[in-house]
């Protein structure tokens, strides 16, 4: 039996993955790139942990997608601790753009990001440039749903002192997967690996685990009129 054979169950395996466009990914040294291919209507907020060679983060972010659902941004701020460094905060940002048609199970998406952090005069820069494959659907009829996306890109990373730069460039990709445990709750669980720097190199020193929870405050179809019955409903355009 195909998987999605029917405009209506589309509808709810679009519908179902309101919130798991999650904010965890955004270019937080410490943190993992992760970036699924679908966006996710209005502000969603969330609270994310990375833990890699020698450094671990905590961090909190936010992402945004206008009700077109053309693209989303995402920001955030962090803790870092690393055992080579002295602990300070972290911080970046990403942008996405979906390519396939928004209600598509399948998703595919390119994104920016950027995002680094300051060690006592140290500055330390890291630009990852990709593009990211998912695949979605519902679990149920209750508006729990599941996502899983992996993510090959390129890194640019740049470590600045005392008046010298040391810049570098690695192939990673990152494997991940979002789940909606409750109607505007998410989980995302993933894994960043590939080429990693030598010691002295700038950029990632070795594989980064991550997980987040999230909450949407979007609430479908508020501050919109309602379509005929006849129409699709406004919610099945909602992407993670």
């Amino acid at each position: 039996m195909p998987l999605v054979r029917s405009f209506p169950l589309l509808g709810i395996v679009v519908a179902s993955s309101l919130v798991l466009a999650l904010p965890a990914r955004t270019q937080m040294l410490g943190a993992p790139v992760l970036q699924n291919a679908f966006t996710n209507r209005g502000f969603t907020v969330g609270a994310d942990f990375g833990a890699g060679k020698d450094v671990t983060s905590f961090g909190g972010a936010v992402a945004w997608s206008p009700t077109n659902g053309v693209f989303q941004l995402s920001g955030g701020v962090a803790y870092l601790d690393s055992k080579n460094a002295s602990a300070t905060a972290t911080y970046g940002a990403r942008l996405m753009v979906p390519v396939l048609n928004r209600t598509s199970a399948f998703g595919v998406a390119p994104f920016v990001g950027m995002g680094g952090a300051n060690f006592k005069g140290v500055n330390d820069w890291q630009i990852p440039l990709g593009i990211s494959a998912g695949y979605r659907r519902a679990i149920g009829t209750n508006g729990r749903g599941i996502s899983a996306y992996v993510s090959p890109f390129y890194t640019w990373a740049r470590v600045r002192e005392g008046g010298q730069t040391e810049t570098h460039g690695l192939l990673r990709v990152s494997v991940g997967v979002d789940a909606v445990v409750l109607p505007r709750v998410g989980v995302t669980v993933g894994y960043e690996a590939g080429q990693h720097a030598s010691d002295g190199e700038a950029g990632a020193t070795g594989g980064i685990f991550g997980i987040g929870v999230s909450y949407s405050l979007y609430k479908p179809g508020s501050g919109r009129a309602k379509k005929p019955a006849a129409a699709p409903r406004d919610t099945s355009a909602a992407k993670p």
